[in-house]
């Protein structure tokens, strides 16, 4: 019965279980993550705004820009020529009013205005490469969530797949138990045994029982912070199947994603010094309007016409402030650079740690293995000694609550072994 006991919780750790309709895997869990994760979500929609943003980068440097300008100017002199209020060009020298050069009087305006950006492509380049980087950066963000999301799904995976193989071989333990208890009350009838260890045995079954409950209870909350996880309903589910954690090394053939994290940041400092130096640019603009444009109401029919002109701006002295800033930005790229070598350490370091860990697990496995065949073969002699009267149900007992510790053992080192190959593939990437 031990052996039997022993095979069917190897199976459970390493077998393949026979999938039902109700079943949920691993992959499920993590694509719904996938799917459903706010974050992600907002992050695709910022990515198509960084998208439109180059439209609008283009239409507001390269297009031409049209508009419709109106204007009704009131500038009246009082005490003109014994007139309390008087509207003219030609005011008298001790009339009160605006100086007639600045305002004529009045004006009156009515324009379409058309202006356009020359020679200014070198600073769209710059914009558009600003906003580029500024989408990669989301697109990393993204990623670096989705990757976040990734490990703790399947961290709570694993966790709650170890509470089902700890039902799993409770529930085999009990129905050895109850076994036992049957031959026990055999043995009572025929004065083999005594009544005191039919109802020892009696209440170590009601013990596992409700240690049952509590772990299927845990099993269940766990279960449903997954669901709660991926952002689907919570429903039922028939059994979780074994995890699938193989060790990735696809980062070995690219850059780690520190690497094209400080590659971006770099370029994202790069791009905003080059949009901030576009103001030392020449500016070229060539304008024109026509329309209504006239001082005096009294030919206001003739004042109908057009202008055009070009308008260029050439910065001289800004006090420093461009040096300033490259200066500034060459020390946030060294401060990248220092977090970039640091990374690279830590990097290394962790990686050798999680072998290490790995190795020595597996080295405690197989020693674990060994003792737990002993353990078994000491269990199957004590159950012929419990047939025949010779042990104790107390002996019994202890002898199967050691083997219980073996097994729960060799199941966390099952365990531990994920949880190090997922922190594994966690940071390296």
């Amino acid at each position: 019965m031990a052996k039997n006991l022993l095979m069917t919780c190897v199976f459970v750790c390493f077998g393949q279980l026979v999938l039902s309709q109700d079943n949920a895997s691993l992959d499920v869990f993590l694509d719904a993550a996938m799917r459903n994760a706010p974050g992600v979500k907002v992050n695709d929609n910022l990515e198509q705004i960084g998208r439109i943003q180059e439209d609008i980068i283009r239409a507001q440097n390269n297009a031409f820009q049209v508009s419709a300008s109106s204007e009704i100017l009131f500038a009246p002199y009082f005490n003109n020529n014994g007139r309390v209020i008087d509207v003219t060009t030609t005011p008298s020298p001790t009339a009160y009013g605006y100086d007639v050069g600045i305002t004529n009087g009045g004006l009156y305006s009515a324009q379409l205005n058309v202006t356009k950006n020359l020679l200014n492509q070198a600073s769209v380049d710059n914009l558009l490469l600003q906003n580029k980087v500024s989408n990669e950066s989301i697109a990393l963000s993204t990623e670096e969530m989705e990757h976040t999301l990734a490990k703790n799904m399947t961290d709570a995976y694993i966790m709650a797949y170890q509470l089902q193989l700890q039902a799993d071989f409770t529930s085999q333990v009990l129905e050895d138990l109850k076994t036992r208890l049957k031959v026990l009350g055999l043995l009572v009838k025929k004065g083999i045994v005594q009544q005191s260890d039919y109802m020892l045995l009696q209440l170590d079954i009601e013990g596992k029982q409700l240690e049952l409950k509590q772990i299927k209870d845990n099993l269940n909350n766990s279960i449903n912070q997954m669901f709660t996880l991926a952002g689907i309903p919570v429903h039922d589910i028939e059994r979780l199947e074994a995890p699938n954690i193989s060790r990735d090394n696809s980062s070995i053939q690219g850059e780690h994603y520190y690497e094209r994290k400080y590659t971006n940041d770099s370029l994202q400092v790069k791009a905003g010094q080059l949009v901030y130096e576009n103001a030392y640019r020449p500016q070229l603009t060539v304008y024109g309007n026509t329309g209504l444009n006239a001082v005096e109401l009294n030919t206001i029919a003739h004042k109908i016409g057009m202008s055009a002109g070009l308008r260029l701006t050439i910065p001289i002295y800004d006090g420093k402030q461009r040096k300033y800033n490259a200066q500034q930005n060459k020390l946030k790229v060294e401060n990248m650079d220092y977090v970039k070598m640091n990374s690279q350490v830590q990097l290394d370091n962790n990686l050798k740690n999680i072998d290490q860990q790995l190795t020595a697990v597996k080295e405690n496995r197989d020693i674990l293995t060994m003792q737990i065949h002993k353990q078994e073969e000491i269990l199957e002699i004590y159950k012929g000694k419990l047939v025949q009267g010779q042990v104790s149900i107390i002996d019994y007992l202890n002898v199967m609550q050691n083997y219980r510790q073996y097994v729960f053992t060799d199941l966390q080192m099952q365990t531990n072994t994920w949880l190090l190959q997922s922190q594994y593939n966690f940071i390296n990437w």
